[in-house]
Formats: C-alpha cells, structure tokens, sequence
C-alpha cells in the first residue's frame, strides 16, 4: 500500500512514517507543501493520503483542505484527515468532500494507526468487488413533508448514509430522531443488516456495560454464561445509541476506544473482539453543555460531532403538518379529513412536543371522535377536556379520574391530574413502561420516577 503523509512539520512526518513502517507492505512518501503532495499524487499510485489541515502557522492556511477536494473528485485516493481538536468546522468540510477518516494528532498511537491502515485496506478492496444491483429500499419512508427543512434533512441523510463512520443525530424530544436513524440504516451500505438500538438512559447502570460489550461466564456474581452484546450482534449492522448524553463516563470511554480501534473487549475476556458494525447516536441534550461540566467526555463529542444530522422540530416546518397529520390518521385506521381552517389552527400552534406530539394529537382524534371530518371546534373540545368532541365515549377509568379531580382542592387537583395521566398511559400501553413513557412525552427515567411516588402515596396500584 502506498501512503502519501503531508505535514509541514518534519518531526510530525517521521512520527507518522515511523509507525507506518510496522505495517507490511506499506511504502510512505513524505510532502511539506501543496505542491510538492500534488506531485507526488500525479506520480505514484497513491492508495493513501494522510493529510494535515493546515500546512503553515497562518490561521488561514487550507492548503490540507484543497488538497483533501481535490482527492475526492479524482476518487482514486483514499484520504485521512490529521488535525488538531479545534478545527471541527474543517473536518466536517473535509468530510463533504469525501474523507474517509479523520485522526486526532494527540491519539497517534502505534495501534490506531495500524488500525486505521487495515480499514482502509479492506475499505478499498470492498470498493473493487462488483458491486450487487438491489432495489431500493420498499419500507415506508417516515420523513413526511416536503419543507425546505425536509429537503435538507434528507439531502444531508443522503450523504452520510454511505460512510461506515459514526454519525450524530440531534434535535429536540420528538423531532423523529428514530426515523432519522432508520433513513440512515435504510440508505447505507447493508440495509438487510440489523439495526439494534438500544436507549442509554433505559438501561441501568449496572447492566449497560454487559449490555453494550458482552460478559464471559464468571465476569460477575450471576454471570452463569456467556453473553453476547449489542457489538457482536449487530454483525455489520448499525448500532443505535439513543440518550447517547446518558451513558456514564466509564462506559464513554470505551466506547471511543472502539470508535477509534474498532476493538472492544466483554467482560471478563481475555481476547478483543472485532466492531465491523457503524455506530450512530441520538440526543435532545446540550453536548457542549455536558462536555464544559465534565459529564461529557470532550474526545468522545469531537469524535461524534462531525457527522451531524440535525432534525428539525416541527415548529421550524410547519408547513408540512397537513401531510404528516394525514400519514398519521392512514397509521390509525380512520379516515380522517381536516377541514382548511382545522389545518390553518395547527399550522399556528406551538408544538413542544414536535412531531411525537402531532401524532399524539392525532390518535387521540381517531379514538374519541366519531366524525371523519376534523373541525377547529373539534380540536377545541378534545384540547379544553371538557366536553366529548363527539359521541364515542371515554374510557371508564378516564371519567373517573376527571370526577375524583372536580371533587378535590386545586393543589391536590393537579397530583390526581398527574396520577391518571400515568395510569391511562400504563393501561394503554399495556404495562409497558418506555411505550407509557413516550406517550406522555417524558423520559423513562421520570416516569419510573413518578411510578415510585404514586406508588408510596397509594395513588396507582402497579
């Protein structure tokens, strides 16, 4: 393998060719400027290009970057990206245009960069196999609407998709962050593997590590045989880590190890094992936030913040409600019809909850309403929860729950309020606890929270 190494520091360059020098067959060929990589490039057949971001002292220096376009509109050149942690607006250009990887100088370690070699060793040569011809994908698409926020949305999800390197979902509670992740499994390089999620802040703390990485037989007390975690089973799937923000520091840690090295080690083993899967995360929390706090590792958010997906909340594109209101009435079965101003009063509302709480809205009208045909004043009497916006009646244990509140002082109004919220969303879902939990819009650790304390004041019998 032939691997160009361009940095205009020469301790730096040697650094780097002297732990290529352990990996066989690689023959390096060393640049300090523009031109003298271009040169190289147009002369040898160069399978590997690691490339500093900037090539002088000057802030303004891009000469890495040029270099890193250039490459990637030929597609001949596999291309890494050496940077400093500061320069994250760089990376994530370098990655538009087409960069593979990029590595922090400080994390140039003799087994990263042997690792790094290997991927992109079988990276190329997956890229030489024929390729199979497959349909596209038939499942249904869940990104509805046709904003610009929608046509940027997927125009962005159809970049990333491809890559086999981390990628970051953010947006608010209830933007569609799952759906997002789904288009982005759906579009990448093995739509038929798995896709595995797994919520962070579901799982406690003690079991998350088994969870995540495996346990050999023995690893800890009840530990009475091997188990495989989420790594192994997801094969060459996509990995799923919803409430990435929740995992605890420890747990951070590894998780960089493996997506830099591509290694991970279950409990109690001896052995690494290979990750040949792709990791992608999702949070509504302030990454920056958590990192400035120390709940946050920093290496772990700059290893993620560069392939970024944002979703939208729904007050940013609140022209595509008529369509995502009427794919979520053909989900529910009734034939519902929104008259022009039922429209026009949704378009003007806030939404807090985002997409989650307009199909909330929406089952709720496929139960309680008779009428196909949804009115301003329908929607008025469902929100005021006064009423019945129609003839199908309420389930029982909802009237009662509004006659015990009338009957109450107004602190104690509000607590039964909230009692039988929990207990119609628990029988709704039938007992499961996360589908409760959506439901009501909270995270499942509130909900637990909330169960607890119902439960002690006798309120909700679980």
């Amino acid at each position: 393998m032939k691997i160009l190494v361009l940095d205009d520091q020469q301790s730096a360059r040697h650094a780097l060719t002297s732990r290529l020098a352990a990996f066989p067959g690689a023959e390096t060929f060393e640049a300090s400027t523009l031109a003298e990589a271009r040169a190289i490039v147009a002369s040898r057949a160069i399978d590997l290009a690691l490339i500093d971001l900037r090539l002088s002292e000057d802030p303004r220096d891009r000469d890495g970057l040029t270099l890193a376009r250039e490459l990637g509109e030929r597609g001949e050149v596999t291309a890494v990206m050496v940077t400093g942690s500061n320069e994250r607006g760089e990376v994530r250009a370098a990655m538009r245009y087409g960069v593979y990887d990029y590595v922090l100088k400080e994390d140039l370690s003799a087994e990263l960069v042997t690792a790094l070699v290997r991927d992109v060793r079988e990276h190329r040569r997956r890229a030489r196999e024929p390729q199979r011809l497959t349909p596209p994908p038939t499942a249904p698409d869940e990104l509805v609407g046709a904003s610009p926020a929608m046509v940027k949305l997927r125009e962005v999800i159809r970049r990333v998709a491809p890559s086999s390197r981390p990628a970051l979902v953010r947006g608010p509670t209830g933007a569609g962050k799952e759906c997002v992740v789904a288009a982005i499994h759906r579009l990448s390089a093995r739509p038929e593997s798995p896709l595995v999620v797994v919520n962070c802040g579901a799982i406690p703390e003690s079991l998350i590590e088994s969870q995540l990485f495996g346990h050999e037989k023995g690893a800890f007390t009840g530990a009475d045989r091997r188990h495989d975690g989420h790594f192994t089973t997801v094969g060459d799937g996509t990995l799923f880590l919803d409430e990435i923000a929740e995992l605890p520091l420890q747990l951070q840690a590894k998780l960089l190890r493996v997506l830099e090295s591509g290694r991970y080690t279950p409990l109690g083993a001896t052995a690494e094992r290979v990750f040949r899967g792709r990791v992608v995360a999702a949070t509504h929390a302030d990454l920056e936030e958590r990192v400035a706090k120390g709940t946050f590792r920093q290496d772990l958010f700059y290893r993620l913040d560069v392939l970024v997906v944002r979703a939208p909340g729904l007050d940013d594109h609140p022209d595509d409600i008529p369509a995502l209101a009427a794919h979520f009435a053909a989900e529910s079965g009734r034939a519902l019809r929104f008259s022009p101003e039922a429209l026009d009063a949704l378009r003007r509302r806030r939404w807090p909850g985002n997409v989650r709480e307009l199909r909330n809205l929406v089952d709720r009208l496929a139960v309680f309403v008779d009428d196909d045909l949804i009115t301003p004043e329908v929607l008025r009497l469902l929100a005021a929860g006064g009423q019945q916006a129609s003839a199908a009646r309420r389930p029982e244990t909802l009237d009662a729950v509004l006659d015990a509140v009338l009957a109450l002082d107004l602190p104690d109004k509000l607590e039964a309020l909230k009692a039988g919220l929990v207990e119609e969303a628990m029988r709704r879902a039938g007992g499961n606890k996360s589908a409760a939990a959506r439901s009501l819009g909270i995270h499942r650790k509130a909900l637990d929270r909330m169960l607890d304390r119902l439960a002690g004041r006798g309120d909700l019998d679980e």
